[in-house]
């Protein structure tokens, strides 16, 4: 594992072993950010095994997918995932926001997607998060009408496509 330390955050690759406590830290993610509706039956919580599996196969070697973790006292507080020309995930812990992490992370993404020689950027978002809509846009990224329907540990959603083209 590779970390450099900027601040009190550290970057660090991580390995198919680490998926369980990317997860745990996921899952915190999920149920802080979207309480409110989970409380209200609005949405069912993710199957913690199928995104464990998912993230364990991003993980592997070769995957396509390139995952860097943000640690603060070796707990895993953010992390962003970017597979090709899009930002697969970028999550950061509901107490860790607000300080500049997640736009550091976001930074240090859309370098990664650019060094694969991509110029033009994509990502999905929940359409009920309209906080992290709202930091894409302050980030440069546009909302495009498109929506997308998406399937996964057990649930589905709807998503806005956003993009972002790099000069």
């Amino acid at each position: 594992m590779s970390v450099s330390k900027r601040g009190t955050d550290r970057h660090a690759c991580r390995d198919p072993d680490d998926a369980a406590v990317v997860e745990d830290y996921h899952h915190r993610c999920f149920t802080n950010t979207y309480a409110s509706q989970l409380r209200a039956g609005e949405f069912d919580v993710p199957d913690r095994k199928g995104t464990r599996q998912q993230l364990e196969s991003w993980f592997q070697p070769g995957s396509g997918f390139e995952t860097r973790v943000a640690l603060i006292n070796g707990v895993p507080v953010a992390h962003f995932t970017v597979s090709g020309h899009q930002l697969v995930h970028l999550f950061v812990e509901p107490d860790h926001q607000g300080v500049g992490l997640g736009r550091r992370l976001l930074a240090r993404a859309e370098a990664v997607i650019a060094a694969r020689g991509h110029r033009t950027f994509e990502l999905h978002a929940r359409v009920e998060n309209v906080a992290a809509i709202a930091f894409y846009e302050k980030a440069g990224w546009t909302v495009t009408d498109r929506r997308i329907r998406t399937v996964e540990h057990g649930i589905s959603y709807d998503e806005r496509v956003i993009i972002k083209r790099r000069p």
